[in-house]
């Protein structure tokens, strides 16, 4: 059984924690597709924005989630009891209730006498808003008279000016008190190398039940905290001040809040009274986006479409095998993708350092799942995609919320990845193979920064030919700025990549697969071939290490002095698993060794208490020629952390080799500490990685997702295409079929939805088992791959069952 704070509770994921409270840094996000973004704790902190320079609430990090009042509130003065904070009050139990994309918080004060369910979600609809839904019960035995009060900090401009001109803007800040509280319009949007004047209004509104409209408000924070007080003592509140009715002159230029007081109800014991608030960023009306809201009807008709929505993104994938929990997570996993393209690679508490957009690895790599979720979308995104190359295949590094903003670097640092270059074919190899659209190579498509077009083959070749034109003295492509580790980022000039230099080799092979397939010119063939053999055999020969104890890996890089990184050295053996991983995958490394490298990595890089590979192994001491990684404390992040996304490419590396076992084992270790929470301390998804203490960092918003999702379903599940023909080529272990002796997944292929279920009577396990009767919707299959003619004539229903008898 996995230890964990929070159970599923249904099929659709939706899972309870109890006292959630009581884990620092815990988030979970909102979010909807037009680009409002929020974080919600079980304190209710996070906050709320729709981008870098319009938050509605305070910019926050992780650690500011149990320490700063800057949050969502909700007060309740009780005659003759005093006040309580529905936020960060004193409770004597706390739960939370999440699912696809909504979160509840139900906390109880027994000596008050009062429960209160407090509902967040962002409505599906593409309105920039959050909604908050608060039910006030009596659960004491005598009758309550309460006086409720939402207090909502509305900080209204850019996260630069959290320390940056905090007062000045402030200056500019238009506060208006109306009848459903407070709307903040600042006058420009203050930038120094240019001001512009500001269109967006920040608002807070709230109703009592389905009429009733709020008593008045608090629109400053000294007008709601009082001279000696704060957040977390509001005088407003404490002495139950009499609230204002209209905005005034003194209320001008001031920190926003949006305070806002509903009138004293006498509650019977047993009795409830509701309130719905709205959280909204827009350059409309925000009265007209309240009242599509603004009654408990109005609200649950949004939050039934709402869980419709992500419920069934998190179903165009979907998993069931004798693992109940893990089926579940993988739901979770499923629409990570989809929040990174909405996040990007920010926005979250645990994001503290991006300011917006994603990377060129993220966009291709986020790509692997839209394609099997949205494969309608996939075409015409791939395409956009390539204008970010340029014609000497470098490219740019950073996409926006448009999709065809291409940025040429992040904070004006320009810098190169010598790995970019690799993933658009991993991703348009997956489509074509897929889709059978062949035609997609000869499409035409602009190149960044230049005025030239060409077809997207032209692009992949372009990128390829580039690292040819970077090679180091040991016959290894560059490093430059840095490859998929960007903690390798101090050897510039010197530094090379043995591990993303075997995957350059993988992709000129699969290039030249491919190529053959359409019968393309044989001179490029050859030539694809030619260079790949000679990275291949280079790295077999030159970088295949035996250390003195007997084990034997690759090498992975060199450093700025042209040193080699891994091997014997005088503080122990080092060792990287990227630098293992790129070679299995690219089919540089032999079977043999491949069998030695595993070997090798369960003896240096296996964590025998978190149960899962490390990055790397500790070199005790920093690494100024080769990267800032080596400055962090060994077992965090870029240093030897159990990094889900390289472990996840290490489960699919040797899946697609055939090491099925050994596969099983890695895929296996990631999905138990995302539900080991008691350890991993986090909600149901993947982060980017697991702390030295197994702590999950980085949720949400990590290229693992993808990865993950795709290892299970084409080589796990083996579903998949080949030049647009179905290939079934199932991995399966027969602890995955548990008694029933059946699993099936659920996906979409050529437009249709197929549910694929495996049969394994015997319960034999993999290499035992071959596939025997194969039959689409009960007509009999007898050559695999199906041909997407045979296909198309056997599925034609809402949902097609495609049975496979292992035996």
């Amino acid at each position: 059984m996995h230890k964990t704070f929070w159970r599923f509770i249904d099929d659709n994921a939706t899972f309870v924690a109890e006292n959630p409270d009581k884990i620092s840094r815990l988030y979970f996000p909102l979010a909807n597709e037009s680009g409002i973004m929020s974080s919600i704790a079980p304190n209710l902190h996070g906050n709320i924005k729709t981008g870098q320079h319009s938050f509605l609430t305070v910019p926050v990090s992780t650690e500011d989630l149990n320490n700063t009042m800057y949050n969502r509130n909700f007060w309740l003065y009780a005659e003759g009891r005093g006040a309580w904070s529905v936020a960060f009050g004193e409770s004597d139990e706390t739960l939370v209730e999440a699912g696809f994309l909504w979160h509840k918080v139900i906390k109880i004060n027994k000596t008050l006498g009062i429960k209160v369910e407090v509902l967040n979600f962002i409505p599906a609809e593409d309105e920039p808003v959050e909604l908050m839904s608060i039910e006030v019960t009596n659960v004491s035995k005598k009758k309550l008279k309460l006086t409720p009060t939402l207090a909502v900090p509305i900080y209204a401009r850019s996260a630069d000016n959290l320390r940056d001109h905090r007062h000045v803007t402030s200056l500019l800040n238009r506060i208006e008190l109306n009848k459903y509280g407070v709307t903040v319009t600042p006058t420009m949007s203050f930038d120094e190398r240019g001001h512009k004047i500001n269109k967006l209004s920040y608002f807070v509104f709230g109703i009592q039940g389905n009429a009733d409209l709020p008593e008045g408000g608090f629109p400053t924070l000294a007008e709601f905290t009082g001279e000696g007080g704060n957040l977390g003592k509001p005088e407003a509140v404490l002495k139950n001040k009499a609230p204002g009715k209209k905005s005034n002159v003194g209320s001008q230029g001031k920190e926003a809040m949006g305070a806002v007081r509903f009138k004293t109800l006498s509650i019977a014991p047993g009795k409830s009274m509701k309130y719905i608030a709205a959280m909204g960023v827009t350059e409309s009306s925000p009265e007209k986006i309240f009242k599509k809201f603004n009654s408990s009807e109005k609200l649950n008709r949004a939050l039934a479409f709402n869980k419709k929505y992500w419920v069934e993104k998190s179903q165009k994938v979907y998993f069931s095998t004798d693992d109940k929990d893990f089926d579940r997570l993988m739901k979770w996993v499923a629409v990570q993708p989809v929040f990174r393209k909405i996040f990007g690679c920010s926005f979250l508490p645990d994001f503290d350092y991006g300011r917006g957009g994603r990377g060129w690895r993220d966009l291709w790599q986020d790509l692997l799942t839209i394609l099997l979720i949205h494969p309608d979308q996939a075409r015409a995104m791939i395409i956009n995609n390539f204008e970010g190359v340029r014609p000497d295949g470098s490219n740019a590094t950073i996409i926006g919320k448009n999709q065809a903003e291409f940025i040429p670097d992040r904070n004006n640092i320009s810098r190169t990845w010598m790995d970019h270059g690799l993933w658009p074919l991993v991703t348009l190899n997956l489509y074509i193979n897929q889709s059978g659209d062949r035609d997609i190579l000869f499409e035409k498509a602009g190149f960044f920064e230049s005025d030239r077009i060409d077809t997207v083959l032209e692009h992949i070749l372009a990128e390829h030919r580039r690292p040819f034109t970077k090679i180091g003295k040991h016959g290894n492509f560059l490093l430059e700025g840095a490859d998929w580790n960007d903690g390798l980022d101090m050897a510039r000039e010197n530094g090379e990549s043995v591990a993303f230099t075997a995957a350059y080799a993988g992709n000129l092979f699969d290039l030249a697969s491919l190529l053959e397939k359409i019968n393309y010119k044989k001179e490029i063939i050859s030539d694809l071939l030619r260079k790949a053999e000679g990275l291949a055999s280079h790295i077999r020969k030159d970088e295949w290490l035996k250390v003195k104890s007997g084990y034997s890996f690759f090498n992975g890089y060199y450093d700025n002095l042209g040193h080699r990184v891994e091997g014997d050295h005088k503080d122990g053996v080092r060792m990287t698993l990227t630098g293992q991983v790129f070679p299995i995958m690219s089919g540089v490394a032999t079977d043999e060794q491949v069998d030695e490298i595993y070997r090798s990595a369960k003896q240096y890089l296996w964590d025998k208490r978190l149960k899962g590979f490390r990055l790397n192994t500790d070199f005790k001491e920093i690494q100024p020629n080769l990267g800032r990684a080596f400055g962090f404390s060994y077992g965090e992040k870029e240093n030897g952390a159990f990094f889900s996304h390289m472990n996840v490419m290490l489960a699919y590396a040797l899946y697609k080799r055939g090491f099925v076992r050994e596969g099983h084992e890695v895929i296996n270790s990631i999905g138990n500490m995302c539900l080991n929470t008691g350890i991993s301390k986090i909600y149901p998804g993947i982060p980017e990685y697991f702390n030295s203490e197994g702590r999950g960092m980085y949720h949400y918003l990590t290229g693992s997702a993808s990865w993950f999702l795709f290892t299970m379903l084409t080589q796990v599940f083996g579903v998949r295409g080949d030049m647009g023909s179905l290939a079934i080529d199932p991995k399966l272990m027969k602890s995955q079929f548990g008694k029933s002796k059946k699993i099936s997944v659920n996906t979409t292929f050529a437009g249709k939805t197929i549910r694929v279920n495996y049969f394994n009577p015997d319960n034999l396990d993999y290499g035992e088992y071959k596939i025997g009767n194969i039959s689409i919707n009960g007509k009999a299959v007898k050559i695999l791959p199906v041909k997407r003619e045979e296909f198309f004539g056997l599925a034609g229903k809402a949902l097609n069952i495609i049975d496979v008898q292992l035996v």
